[in-house]
């Protein structure tokens, strides 16, 4: 189980595309915008919302920004009398983070059956990769008897 402070995902989107899976569509934006510059101030990320067509107030987005430090996936300084804000983890991480927790919690509450639908999509998406999977599942235990 982890720790309720570790967790980064607050909402699963299933039907969703990319990040919006994991946040709202502003949220999902400004994560974007965060990542590709790996730090930015409120007024960078508006005016770059508004370059790319979006019609936001300047206090939407402080907004959307304070409720993204909430959730402790963004985090902020002070620095020349404005807030800068970065990525804790970069993207590659925070997809890598989500994913396992999702993955964690569905196995949590629903065990087999989680593992039997993944194989199912694996097989049904590209079945070469199921013996990619098998090759990692092998390692995995020669890793583990390694240790023991």
């Amino acid at each position: 189980m982890m720790n309720r402070k570790n967790r980064i995902v607050t909402a699963f989107r299933p039907h969703s595309e990319g990040l919006s899976k994991l946040f709202g569509s502003l949220e999902s934006d400004i994560m974007d915008l965060v990542w590709q510059h790996e730090e930015a101030t409120a007024r960078d990320i508006f005016e770059a919302l508004r370059d790319q067509g979006q019609r936001l107030s300047y206090g939407a987005v402080k907004t959307v920004l304070d409720r993204l430090v909430q959730k402790d996936v963004l985090q902020r300084t002070m620095e020349n009398n404005q807030y800068l804000y970065r990525a804790p983890l970069s993207r590659e991480e925070f997809t890598k983070s989500a994913v396992r927790e999702i993955i964690s919690s569905l196995v949590d509450s629903f065990g087999a059956p989680v593992y039997a639908q993944f194989l199912d999509q694996i097989q049904d998406s590209d079945p070469d990769q199921i013996v990619r999977l098998t090759e990692m599942i092998n390692a995995a235990d020669r890793k583990k008897k390694q240790n023991s």
